[in-house]
């Protein structure tokens, strides 16, 4: 049975659970959803959950600088253990890199990579680590239904990218 270690975070004052293998960050769960949405992910009779300071400690330094404006990439790894069909690994991807303080619409997302609007957001749906891949920095995606954070989230994370700390400002100047 494979380990799977939990831990959580508070993001914009809401409770977000994330999970690491040995290989990296694969999953974030939607903010106060709990635990039980990484069971629907990763069911219980298939893992073993273990709540270790240790093994998420490096994710969690990560997470809580990138949500305090002072990192714009994350340098950790990850494990995209939940597998997407090559398409939804292409918008993963392709979303990954759109610059950090950033946006793309969704049309131009979708033009890019040579899909429907409709295929994206499915892939964006249901994408596991939706902090890591920074679906927020796509815009114009109409209704919020069914997608892993709220507008109220998107926006947040948004306003921390548009206004990093003084010392990460001078590093993006410099780039």
């Amino acid at each position: 049975m494979q380990r799977i270690y939990w831990d959580a975070i508070n993001v914009d004052g809401r409770k977000v659970f994330y999970t690491v293998t040995k290989k990296g960050l694969n999953f974030v769960s939607s903010p106060e959803m709990g635990v039980s949405q990484i069971l629907d992910f990763y069911p219980l009779t298939q893992f073993e959950y273990v709540h270790a300071h240790r093994e998420t400690d490096h994710y969690r330094k990560e997470l809580k600088k990138y949500l305090k404006g002072k990192l714009t990439q994350f340098v950790f790894n990850l494990d995209y253990f939940v597998d997407g069909t090559p398409q939804q690994e292409e918008v993963w991807q392709s979303i990954t890199k759109i610059p950090y303080g950033k946006t793309l619409s969704l049309t131009d997302l979708a033009q890019q990579l040579h899909q429907s609007s409709e295929q994206v957001v499915s892939a964006m749906k249901a994408c596991p680590i939706w902090l890591a891949v920074p679906m927020h920095r796509v815009i114009e995606r109409g209704d919020s239904d069914g997608f892993r954070t709220d507008a109220e989230m998107d926006e947040y994370l948004r306003s921390v990218e548009k206004n990093p700390k003084t010392e990460l400002k001078e590093l993006i100047k410099k780039v």
